[in-house]
């Protein structure tokens, strides 16, 4: 006897109509790529990655009328993810700036620990240093192509913007990567 799986689309129209156990394959097929993305975003923390993981699938619940029917729910997703990940980067904007010292000490110390690391670190850790120091726009498009394996139609869905976009975006981003990252 074999299985047919139920694709991710049924899956979310159950959910829409508040059959919320049909949330649990959804997450099992995406939990660990959600991971992987927002680790990545977040510089490699993966306590961030997991408390904003667990977050996209909260906020999946909870505005799941806001899916629309035929949208490929992997793309819906992708994009709570990128938007938790913007909520969280401003509440820590806002939390450093009410500290101003402290942040510019951890600055500081973070820049001399960050120097000191690049002697000695391997090249996957230069890397993900290199891919930190991106503007949020170009890491998150570089992320979503070479990580997460979307392709550009699917990344200008996202966005906002042309497939032919996308990818002159991704373009510019990795050449950006290549000056840091070799330099």
């Amino acid at each position: 006897m074999q299985v047919v799986a139920t694709s991710d689309e049924e899956l979310m129209a159950q959910v829409k109509a508040d059959n919320l156990d049909q949330m649990v394959p959804l997450f099992e097929r995406y939990q660990g790529p959600l991971f992987g993305f927002l680790c990545r975003l977040s510089g490699g923390d993966a306590e961030v990655g997991q408390d904003l993981t667990q977050n996209v699938f909260y906020r999946a619940m909870k505005y799941r009328a806001s899916y629309q029917p035929g949208q490929p729910v992997k793309a819906w997703l992708y994009q709570l993810a990128r938007h938790v990940h913007a909520d969280h980067w401003q509440q820590n904007r806002r939390r450093q700036a009410t500290t101003d010292l402290d942040s510019v000490e951890r600055t500081a110390s973070h820049g001399r620990a960050a120097q000191a690391n690049c002697q000695s670190v391997d090249q996957k850790q230069a890397l993900q240093e290199a891919l930190n120091l991106l503007p949020a726009e170009q890491r998150e498009i570089l992320v979503l192509h070479r990580f997460q394996g979307f392709d550009y139609a699917e990344i200008g869905e996202m966005i906002g913007c042309t497939a032919g976009a996308a990818r002159v975006k991704a373009h510019r981003a990795l050449e950006a990567l290549r000056k840091i990252y070799f330099n």
